[in-house]
Formats: C-alpha cells, sequence, structure tokens
C-alpha cells in the first residue's frame, strides 16, 4: 500500500474513524498465542495494569514514561497504577499528565526500570520497517511480551481524537499493545501505537485479532509530536530529545 495523499488519503482516514479498535482491552481467559523472540525492543516495554485494564508503556527519560490516555480510563493526575518492568518485577507508577490534545498520558516511574528509548533523528518514511513491542490482553497479567514487526503505509496522518500520527501495516497487532513503543530498524523510536483496524475493514470484537494477518494496520503518535506535548505537559523538556 503506497502513502496516501490528497482526496485518497483523507477517504482512508475517515474509514480510520468507522473502524477503530482501541488497544487497551479489559484482561479475559488467555489464548494461544505465539510470542515473538526476545530482542532488545522488548527490554524497554513495561505492561500498564489499570484494574481490570492491560496496556503499555516505555520511558521517555529515566522516570519518565509515556502511555495513551484511554489506557488509564478514570484516573486523574496523581493516581497510582501498577507497572509490569521487562522482568515482570511490579513497581508503582504515579500519573503525572493528561493530554486534552493526544490520546496521551505521562507517568513517573521509578528510575532505572526501563531505559530510556532512542530517538530517530528524522520522521520515518513510507516503506520502512517497523516493530512493535507490546502484550496480548488476553493473557491476562504477567502474560508474555509480543514483538510485532511491520511496515509504514502513511508517514504523516492526523485523527483529531488521537493526535498527529502514522499508518503502519502490523500483522501482529493486538489489545493490549496500547501505549507500545514503535520503533526503526535501528531501534529508534517512531510512534507510540494507539488503535488497531482490519484493513479489509473487519474488526476484531473483544479477543485478539489473528497473529499474522496481513491486513491489519495501526495507528501511532508519532514520537515527535509525544515529545513536543510531554514537554508542554510537564513544562520542561523530559530530556529525551
Amino acid at each position: 500500500m503506497r502513502r496516501g495523499t490528497g482526496r485518497a488519503r483523507g477517504a482512508r482516514l475517515g474509514r480510520w474513524a468507522g473502524f477503530l479498535l482501541l488497544l487497551s482491552s479489559f484482561a479475559t481467559p488467555g489464548a494461544e498465542m505465539r510470542a515473538a523472540s526476545a530482542g532488545r525492543a522488548l527490554d524497554a516495554h513495561a505492561v500498564v495494569l489499570n484494574g481490570a485494564i492491560v496496556g503499555s508503556s516505555f520511558a521517555l527519560a529515566d522516570g519518565i514514561a509515556v502511555t495513551n490516555r484511554h489506557v488509564l480510563r478514570g484516573l486523574a493526575p496523581g493516581a497510582r497504577v501498577r507497572l509490569l518492568g521487562p522482568g515482570h518485577g511490579v513497581a508503582a507508577g504515579t500519573v503525572l499528565a493528561l493530554s486534552p490534545r493526544m490520546d496521551l498520558a505521562v507517568l513517573a516511574i521509578p528510575a532505572g526500570l526501563l531505559p530510556v528509548v532512542p530517538a530517530a533523528p528524522a520522521p520515518v518514511a513510507a516503506g520502512e520497517p517497523v516493530l512493535a513491542a507490546g502484550v496480548d490482553a488476553s493473557d491476562g497479567p504477567g502474560g508474555p511480551r509480543y514483538e510485532a514487526p511491520g511496515e509504514v503505509v502513511t508517514a504523516a496522518a492526523e485523527i483529531a481524537a488521537f493526535g498527529p500520527g502514522l499508518i503502519a501495516r502490523l500483522p501482529g497487532g493486538r489489545p493490549g499493545f496500547s501505549g507500545a513503543p514503535l520503533f526503526d530498524r535501528r531501534g529508534r523510536l517512531v510512534g507510540m501505537v494507539t488503535a488497531l483496524r482490519s484493513g479489509r475493514g473487519r474488526i476484531a470484537a473483544a479477543g485478539p485479532m489473528p497473529v499474522g494477518a496481513p491486513e491489519v494496520e495501526a495507528y501511532a503518535l508519532r514520537a515527535d509530536a509525544i515529545r513536543d506535548e510531554v514537554a508542554r505537559l510537564l513544562g520542561t523538556s523530559p530530556g529525551a530529545r
């Protein structure tokens, strides 16, 4: 799929409005899924547990992590959430800020819990490979983590409900990837997975989407927009530029 422009691109984004699946999900009994091979992408990932909601997060600076605002549904700044670090150790996070502009939230996390993700020097282009790291909410807390390789199909997109983003084909995407880091081929941050749909317009129900289905697409907030909004919310740079 080539990068959309003009009327065709507008039609594609319009379809997202009707066919969006938020990727955080209530934990349900586990389903059989294949775990991807462990790698550095998984080392940068933490699970966010907001009651029964399972999502993902990663660190922009030591002690500062981000996730999607919808993962923290029902919470306000100052609230506490549970985190599972790369080694599945349990830690506590504190909600620092919820963006009114984007589907973005900022967490204070214990120093050293996660490695700081490196920044890509330039926005990713259409056709470039990407890799997301996340969990499947249907596995429940403490389930395996997954790597989901994919490819950018639209490098610049914007849906008002989510914020500036990009669209990537992501066959391994599944509920629980909300807030997951999206890396380029060199392991640098290009975005945050936020929503999922089938490229053919079919949406999964509460359960996981078929692993490896080639038509699955993810909408991801762009890394530069995330960093700018975090700096605005905190009143200072988080040190991850």
